[in-house]
């Protein structure tokens, strides 16, 4: 299992896009096979997490079309993290959560401190994110998630969110290179951000459940599964 207090690291937007902008698909994913999150709002603390470079490759300007792709793109948010694969293993799992020693921590008062994790199944190839009993929920493309670690397959642009107050877009390696080398859609912001209204009445209804319970009114848990 990820985590375990490291120091959280994070990728800079304008670096990924010049990376995959900067390199034919094949060397892309050779290079980078990972996932990655594309997030809105890490929380308090982030100012302390470490920034790693990328293998851009040669560089090569992509005019314009570069320009109107980040900008789009920091509607979702500036702080890139990597959903790193474990090699030689079945599934790996990587938490999220506003505790310390999440491999990726969100360190806002409505994200609980064990929130959810990403599993990498390698037998599906495909990323899943489950809820773990969490007090605020976690969310699919606008589907609240389950309480009881039921897992949600992610595909590449979907936009997850992790109670009222963080949201992040979720890209694998392929589909983000489609996207921005123009076979696959770009996502605008009117597809990542959440609305005032919405974030107001989420609040509203997470304020009215009974505290310490889910969704679904399970009695939230801090407790990490067994990997």
């Amino acid at each position: 299992m990820s985590g375990e207090g490291a120091t959280q690291q994070f990728l800079p937007l304008k670096a990924l896009v010049e990376a995959v902008m900067s390199q034919d698909k094949e060397t892309w994913l050779e290079k980078h096979p990972d996932a990655f999150l594309i997030l809105d709002n890490p929380g308090d603390g982030v100012e302390n997490a470490s920034f790693q470079t990328i293998d851009a490759g040669r560089a090569k300007s992509g005019g314009g079309k570069a320009e109107e792709i980040l900008r789009k793109l920091s509607a979702a948010g500036s702080y890139v993290f990597l959903l790193r694969r474990e090699k030689n293993k079945f599934a790996s799992m990587i938490t999220v959560g506003r505790a310390a020693n999440n491999a990726l921590r969100l360190n806002v008062g409505s994200v609980s401190k064990f929130h959810a994790y990403f599993t990498y199944v390698a037998r599906d190839g495909c990323w899943y994110l489950a809820d773990a009993h969490s007090s605020n929920a976690t969310f699919v493309d606008g589907k609240e998630l389950p309480p009881s670690h039921g897992k949600q397959p992610v595909r590449s642009g979907s936009v997850l969110r992790f109670g009222p107050d963080v949201t992040a877009q979720f890209f694998d390696a392929e589909g983000f290179w489609d996207m921005l080398h123009g076979s696959g859609a770009l996502s605008g912001p009117e597809t990542v951000a959440v609305t005032g209204e919405e974030a107001k009445r989420l609040r509203k209804e997470i304020a009215a459940r009974p505290q310490g319970t889910s969704s679904e009114g399970e009695e939230a848990s801090d407790a990490q599964p067994a990997p």
